[in-house]
């Protein structure tokens, strides 16, 4: 057994304990503790991130197949939860994001799609790091803007159910949400910038899908930003923008590579 197998398995394993504990207190519906977020969350980060480096970075380049990308965005957005947890209260968040990074270990590490690995360069891993992080920052904004859609519709019918009576009062969620947007806007826009100065021929034809559809993405956010600015957008307004530049997003990267990987086999 590999080094990347034991520290994926040992991450997967936290990560599941870590879900285990957060749903336990959801259910006693009490806030979960810092010390249920930080714990097994940071040392299930750690040995993903250990992992995953292993698998993406090897003799032959940098592999930016569907599977590694879908995991370093996951793990990604763990470290992100936990880092904003520490001022902010966004510890419900957890509880959807662990298990998907929990389920995109297995993949990670016995799923081979023969993507061909790219020659590793700096620009090419500055791009890569870049939109890594502006994807998981806006899949964070997606799920909030999903859990804020749940939370106005309980408000409109005179009452808080269930989980979401331990979660921020909808104001809060709201500023959180486009403070995410801020954020993955402004580093979706550098690693556009980046792909245009280092990615070599952005717009050949296995990439130019990507590269629109992540424009798209962009100018939907930008709208959106600037409604919030101009025209105090908020509410479902808000929602049904996040939610449609994220799903450009999704479609520009993980939709096209399901289809280059596994049925043009490329």
């Amino acid at each position: 057994m590999n080094f990347s197998v034991i520290t994926g398995f040992a991450a997967f394993i936290l990560y599941l304990t870590a879900c285990l504990i957060l749903y336990r207190q959801f259910r006693g519906k009490t806030v979960p503790s810092r010390a249920s977020i930080l714990i097994p969350g940071t040392l299930a980060v750690i040995a993903h991130g250990a992992s995953l480096w292993q698998v993406m970075i090897t003799d032959e380049g940098l592999q930016l197949g569907l599977f590694p990308i879908a995991s370093a965005t996951a793990v990604t957005g763990a470290a992100v939860v936990l880092t904003s947890s520490l001022y902010r209260p966004f510890e419900w968040i957890s509880a959807l994001v662990y298990p998907f990074a929990a389920a995109t270990i297995p993949a990670m590490l016995w799923v081979n799609t023969g993507y061909t690995a790219h020659p590793l360069t700096h620009g090419l891993g500055a791009h890569v790091l870049l939109s890594i992080i502006a994807y998981a920052i806006l899949a964070l904004a997606a799920c909030q803007s999903i859990l804020l859609w749940v939370q106005d519709r309980q408000l409109k019918n005179g009452h808080i159910r269930g989980v979401m009576r331990v979660f921020p009062p909808i104001q809060v969620m709201e500023s959180m949400l486009f403070e995410a947007i801020w954020l993955g806007e402004i580093l979706l826009t550098i690693a556009i910038l980046s792909g245009f100065l280092y990615v070599d021929n952005l717009f050949a034809q296995h990439l130019m899908h990507k590269t629109v559809l992540t424009l798209i993405s962009w100018v939907v956010f930008a709208i959106l930003l600037g409604g919030r600015h101009l025209r105090g957008w908020r509410g479902h307004t808000a929602i049904r923008f996040t939610l449609s530049g994220f799903a450009m997003l999704l479609v520009a990267f993980f939709g096209s590579q399901l289809v280059l990987e596994f049925i043009l086999k490329r």
